[in-house]
């Protein structure tokens, strides 16, 4: 375990060993033996707990802050931020450091109640992405749903994202987003917003991206996140040899259809993860 996969990834190195990078803070709060909210509203435990949960799960990166309800209270929103500074200054030698928020349209959807009203929270959301990138990400990730993955993506979308685009830049941090809750028909579309890296969860009937948009999507990135379903480490296990044998030439890590929590077998998802190195080297 190590943060040098997941380097090779943001580098576009493609023939090393694939970078682990799941979504799992709700697991975290369980290994911290502490509930869910209690951990965001310590950011020194959250910090802690991430690592401890980063190094049992033998992961090579560790994201803070997926969960979009974070964004719509500024005091949870500064925790979120102080529990990442933390984060990077302890850790970020040894782990990548993911930074994640909301995504603008589904700010503008859980603020405003309309995704396409996503130009009256310009400023803000700026100001939120660029509290993150002050603390140097190694990617600043944004998670959108249904707003963004429901629909076609159009002029307001792709405005949203280049003004966060050219922030991110000054500071030198990518961007990527972490798509769920998606129409199959809308992955081509994601090429539109221009951003290096897209994760994805799993869609609107809970499957993952079919190989083939994965591929056509591919050229258009620098990197895409392929999920895998922890929640069923065999058919995981296939999905990620899958990936291996159809995705050759793809910069690629893998990641995991829905979030590690309370209920994740830690026994049979440390298994996984052992077979996920071999399979993936």
């Amino acid at each position: 375990m190590s943060r040098q996969a997941l380097e090779s990834f943001i580098n576009r190195q493609v023939g090393g060993s694939k970078a682990l990078l799941t979504l799992f803070e709700p697991l975290a709060a369980r290994v911290g033996s502490m509930e869910y909210t209690d951990m965001l509203a310590d950011p020194a435990l959250w910090s802690a707990n991430l690592a401890k949960t980063g190094r049992l799960l033998d992961m090579d990166g560790l994201m803070l802050g997926l969960d979009p309800e974070i964004c719509l209270k500024p005091d949870a929103f500064a925790i979120a931020v102080d529990a990442f500074s933390r984060m990077v200054q302890t850790e970020q030698n040894y782990f990548g450091c993911i930074a994640a928020m909301a995504g603008p349209l589904t700010l503008a959807e859980k603020m405003l109640g309309n995704a396409d009203q996503v130009a009256e929270l310009k400023s803000q959301t700026v100001e939120m992405a660029e509290a993150y990138c002050k603390n140097r990400p190694d990617i600043l990730i944004l998670r959108e749903g249904r707003a963004l993955g429901g629909a076609h993506i159009g002029m307001p979308h792709r405005k949203a994202y280049n003004t966060l685009k050219n922030m991110a830049a000054y500071y030198s941090v990518p961007l990527g987003i972490y798509i769920e809750d998606y129409h199959q028909e809308v992955i081509p579309d994601l090429a539109k917003l221009k951003l290096p890296f897209v994760f994805f969860g799993a869609d609107q009937e809970g499957k993952a991206p079919s190989i083939a948009a994965l591929k056509d999507l591919a050229p258009e990135v620098d990197g895409i996140g392929v999920p895998l379903d922890f929640n069923d480490p065999e058919q995981a296990r296939q999905q990620a040899k899958s990936y291996m044998e159809e995705l050759q030439g793809v910069n690629f890590l893998f990641t995991n259809l829905r979030e590690l929590d309370n209920s994740t077998d830690l026994e049979a998802t440390l298994a996984l993860v052992s077979d996920l190195r071999s399979i993936g080297s």
